[in-house]
């Protein structure tokens, strides 16, 4: 994937997420905003969770109390993939939200 594709891809992954969590009951009442490539989901504890572009490393950075994970864009399965363990990334952040909030997620 060139540069400009993964601009695109991950723009476009970022505000899909935005859109996914506010249509979640659930998630309503989060403060969520995307500024320069960063999707910031602030809690009521004020605790934060964060998504944003590595553009010189084409990922998805997510910042979360569970710690950091880096995601890569996987053109075969067309997922955003954990260079780690290969978690997904909407999968990744479901399970975060069920952590902090104590209740399933479905994105």
């Amino acid at each position: 994937m060139n540069q400009v594709s993964f601009s695109v891809q991950a723009e476009q992954t970022l505000e899909e997420l935005m859109e996914r969590m506010s249509a979640v009951d659930e998630l309503a009442d989060l403060d969520m905003d995307i500024v320069d490539g960063v999707l910031t989901i602030e809690f009521d504890d004020r605790s934060k969770l964060i998504l944003n572009r590595q553009e010189p490393l084409r990922q998805i950075w997510l910042a979360s109390p569970e710690g950091p994970a880096h995601f890569g864009y996987d053109t075969g399965s067309g997922q955003w993939l954990d260079d780690k363990e290969g978690n997904e990334l909407i999968a990744t952040l479901q399970r975060v939200l069920r952590q902090k909030l104590g209740t399933d997620i479905s994105l």
